[in-house]
């Protein structure tokens, strides 16, 4: 019989980090985070907090004030309402218009930013590319794909085009994308024989009766594709793998993502990873 893994001690110095949400059942954070708190010999656990959202005006004030709360790792819905709460937020945050992770400061401020982006970028590297001057496509514009597009923007990529079911939602987030630097997504169908990455940031693949977003019959094996889908296998990632497009799983970009929240709380677990684009 395998023995039961060792407890992680809590004790009066323990750190806490929360992750908020509603609801929080499912979150598998805790079991993302606090492996890697514990390898590095981090006296700090992440718990999380199920925070009805409608008790959310009344009850977010008080959890911000618990003393030996270090910082937050956000979900839905409260991705958009904290930052109304925070001191200050990071550019790509501000452009976004959503955080997913906040830290207290020395001085007592809060200060919140969006990893899903530099996630996403970890995805791609792990594939063995850089995303500087690619030609990508992007399905989905909601509040994942959203970062995803400014990270992609940020990193130098020579073309974005964006689908989403709803039209206007992709054209507006192009829009705000063109606002902030040189690059100018074109929002609509695009060709993905025409492209060197495809970035897919919607739930489809989620449930087991769920097909592919988009057509790929034009895909190519020179394709390199990364679905955010938090799950080991996809309709999409069985096809592109039997396609022989290089690939990755939401699993690496979280892992990416992890690694990276956890530096910009203070705890780090990878020799320092950088947090990106910040300002007041």
């Amino acid at each position: 019989m395998t023995p039961p893994a060792a407890a992680i001690p809590i004790t009066g110095a323990t750190r806490l980090i929360g992750f908020l949400g509603d609801p929080v059942i499912h979150a598998r954070s805790p079991q993302n985070f606090n492996p890697r708190l514990a390898a590095a010999g981090h006296d700090a656990v992440l718990v999380p907090i199920h925070l009805p959202r409608d008790e959310f005006d009344a009850a977010i004030g008080g959890i911000m004030a618990i003393a030996n709360l270090d910082g937050l790792v956000v979900t839905m819905p409260f991705k958009e309402r904290l930052i109304a709460r925070l001191d200050e937020v990071s550019a790509r945050a501000r452009a976004v218009g959503a955080v997913n992770a906040a830290r207290r400061r020395a001085d007592g401020a809060w200060v919140g930013d969006i990893f899903d982006g530099v996630g996403l970028i970890g995805a791609v590297e792990s594939l063995g590319i850089s995303p500087r001057g690619l030609s990508v496509g992007l399905v989905g514009a909601g509040g994942a794909g959203a970062a995803i597009a400014f990270a992609l923007a940020e990193a130098g990529v020579a073309a974005l085009a964006i689908r989403d079911r709803d039209g206007e939602r992709a054209a507006d987030l192009c829009r705000r994308v063109a606002a902030v630097g040189p690059l100018v997504p074109v929002p609509g169908a695009f060709d993905v024989g025409a492209i060197d990455l495809l970035v897919h940031a919607t739930p489809v693949g989620m449930a087991q009766s769920d097909g592919i977003a988009i057509d790929i019959t034009d895909l190519s094996a020179r394709t390199a594709v990364v679905d955010i889908v938090t799950k080991p296998s996809t309709p999409l990632l069985r096809a592109v793998a039997e396609r022989g497009c290089r690939h990755a799983g939401g699993g690496t970009m979280v892992a990416a993502q992890t690694v990276a929240i956890l530096s910009y709380l203070g705890f780090d677990t990878a020799g320092g990873v950088a947090d990106g684009l910040r300002s007041g």
